[in-house]
């Protein structure tokens, strides 16, 4: 009988969010590779960009990564997802489309709004409002 190897996974992020998913992905068998990580988590690679898709796609190909998690909306809005498809390589997460309903909260407010879905009352302001603006509320 053959045994299964460990499958290698690149998680994307640096913070505590991703500490604990590593943590967590490790004791379940997985090789992780956190891009770029941090000091307090193991296997980090500082000098990766969550964001350089093409030096993460560079990574994952040298290490024989197949899939690869992502723990912060900055690469999903960036479009991590969509830039990864069809490489043989699969995200865990949204494409661009739909990360913008976490990564932009005016857009996420007017979706909100159209759609009749409760949501707290906001305002959207421009830097040259800021200065007076809720002052006179």
């Amino acid at each position: 009988m053959k045994s299964a190897s460990k499958p290698s996974i690149v998680l994307l992020g640096g913070g505590g969010r991703e500490h604990a998913m590593a943590w967590k992905l490790t004791r379940d068998g997985a090789t992780v590779h956190v891009l770029p990580g941090n000091g307090g988590i193991p296997n980090s690679h500082p000098a990766i960009s969550a964001t350089d898709f093409p030096a993460i796609q560079s990574f994952c190909e040298a290490h024989g990564v197949r899939l690869i998690v992502v723990g912060p909306e900055a690469p999903l809005a960036a479009g991590v997802t969509d830039y990864f498809a069809g490489s043989g390589i699969r995200v865990f997460g949204p494409g661009r489309a739909g990360a913008v309903l976490e990564s932009s909260k005016v857009w996420s407010k007017d979706f909100m709004r159209r759609h009749g879905v409760a949501t707290a009352q906001a305002w959207q302001y421009r830097s040259d409002m800021l200065a007076d603006a809720r002052a006179k509320a």
